[in-house]
């Protein structure tokens, strides 16, 4: 057997015991949560004792909890939605631009897109907490409502998400030929995108967005900062919990994961039914 032949068969392996490795990593924490969160006790014994669902039913029909929820969910969305605008109004003409006349002020354009999108990563959310104190805070802040500041500095760190996902997905529809193939019909190009390429950037967008709300709903150090003393939202809620009963903080993280899944598969369904759908007509 050649050692070409003996390197493409330990691949299969090597991934398996990857893939492995990180369900583990992954699923054992989840699942000690999860039992945690339905016990009574787990301090006496490497076992847990007294199963339950009173932890789960409190976070329930906490008001505290309802209330951390909804605030979550409407700044989360409002964030999500200004990245998702900005972010597709930035992205979509630049790559578009790229696609149509790979000149040096498109490539430079879309160098700068890609250096802005790596910003977020490279500055800490404290950091940006920190200076929104300072600078919205601290000196405007007699007329800036806080959960508008809070937006429009998360807003920002969701910009990676929508930008990547864009890109990718514009790539891979050849926005280029479309393009040119509405020219040859007649058709503008703004007729071409509105009327086919957006609605082929449907799934798209509908997961760029998606990536953004999650990412807003479980931001933490920004939340717990810039709105810890006037509005209480999820995360800072979870982490309190977690300093006065840990099994309520183990159920209420339970459920918004439960809950988080749920609309992500929602939102897989009603994708893979807009894509055949698309693909039948």
């Amino acid at each position: 057997m050649s050692a070409a032949s003996t390197s493409t068969t330990n691949r299969p392996v090597i991934s398996a015991f990857a893939l492995a490795a990180l369900l583990i990593v992954v699923l054992v924490p989840m699942t000690a949560l999860l039992i945690y969160g339905l016990t009574g006790r787990w301090d006496r014994h490497w076992w847990p004792e007294d199963p339950t669902l009173r932890w789960m039913v409190d976070a329930v029909v906490d008001p505290r909890v309802q209330g951390a929820v909804l605030r979550t969910t409407l700044l989360a969305l409002a964030s999500a939605t200004l990245a998702l605008v900005c972010g597709a109004l930035a992205t979509i003409p630049a790559a578009l631009a790229v696609q149509l006349d790979d000149g040096p002020a498109a490539r430079r354009l879309q160098r700068t897109l890609d250096l802005v999108a790596l910003l977020p990563f490279a500055i800490a959310p404290v950091v940006i907490a920190i200076c929104a104190l300072e600078l919205f805070v601290g000196r405007w802040g007699g007329w800036l409502p806080l959960p508008l500041v809070y937006v429009a500095v998360v807003a920002p760190t969701l910009f990676p998400l929508i930008h990547k996902t864009l890109q990718s997905a514009l790539a891979q529809l050849n926005a280029a030929s479309l393009i040119e193939a509405g020219r040859t019909l007649g058709a503008s190009d703004g007729h071409t995108v509105r009327r086919v390429l957006l609605p082929m950037l449907a799934p798209a967008l509908l997961a760029a967005f998606l990536l953004a709300w999650v990412t807003a709903a479980m931001e933490f150090a920004i939340a717990n900062l810039l709105l810890g003393g006037q509005l209480e939202l999820l995360q800072p809620l979870m982490n309190s919990l977690r300093n006065a009963n840990g099994h309520q903080a183990a159920a209420l993280m339970v459920l918004a994961f439960a809950g988080v899944g749920a609309v992500v598969a929602a939102v897989a369904a009603l994708t893979r039914r807009w894509t055949s759908g698309a693909q039948d007509r």
